[in-house]
């Protein structure tokens, strides 16, 4: 890890990250099955539980190839749109902290439409730079063609991938991606990966956080 003072951008993860979407985002999953009248077996569940993090329609190819992508994940933005998914406590104060000294950008999974209406929602967008979705990459994490639209916005400004630093809740998805790439990762346990996951996976015991309050404070200690 390099001084806080060298990093100009932090690209953060969204669910599970930013926005609580794991517990409640995995009830209003099944609870869709449910009513599509998919069958949810506990394998199923522990399926899911064990992918989640990656894109929905990879969920429900996963545990129901034969189900129309379309017709399940359309149902699934809706009810986000009808039923917001909450912030996690003093994210919106740090982030406003934080958009002061780096140069904020998101890089998720989730759709473009679902991704920009949470941020509008809870009028957060402004506070990022840059904002890349499923939509607006070929490929999920942690393929490390997942970020490159990101980072061509990023070095049309200055800023280069040993400038930034990522932050994100999965070891699959987003720390995967931060060790394909080598950029630096600092990792959140509130969302699908626990503190336990993330120094079993191998990561410094220092550059794991527990409370979004302690983002701040990591970075002027790296």
């Amino acid at each position: 890890m390099k001084e806080a003072s060298v990093y100009k951008g932090i690209v953060f993860d969204f669910d599970g990250t930013l926005i609580d979407s794991q517990h409640e985002g995995l009830k209003r999953f099944l609870g869709i099955a449910a009513s599509l009248g998919l069958s949810i077996s506990d394998d199923n569940v522990a399926q899911i539980r064990r992918l989640w993090g990656v894109p929905g329609y990879v969920l429900v190819q996963t545990c129901w190839p034969d189900m129309p992508v379309d017709v399940f994940m359309d149902q699934w933005e809706v009810l986000d749109r009808e039923n917001p998914l909450l912030l996690f406590s003093e994210t919106k104060n740090i982030l406003e902290r934080l958009c002061l000294q780096f140069s904020l950008s998101i890089l998720t999974s989730r759709g473009r439409g679902s991704t920009h209406f949470h941020l509008q929602y809870h009028r957060i967008k402004s506070l990022f730079s840059f904002i890349c979705t499923l939509d607006d990459s070929s490929v999920p994490k942690p393929n490390p063609c997942s970020i490159e639209p990101l980072l061509r916005q990023y070095e049309r400004c200055g800023i280069m991938v040993n400038d930034l630093i990522f932050v994100g809740d999965s070891i699959h998805s987003d720390y995967g991606l931060a060790r394909a790439i080598g950029i630096d990762f600092i990792a959140v346990t509130w969302g699908v990966n626990t503190h336990n996951d993330f120094l079993a996976a191998g990561l410094d015991p220092r550059y794991i956080i527990d409370t979004i309050e302690d983002l701040p404070r990591i970075l002027t200690l790296l």
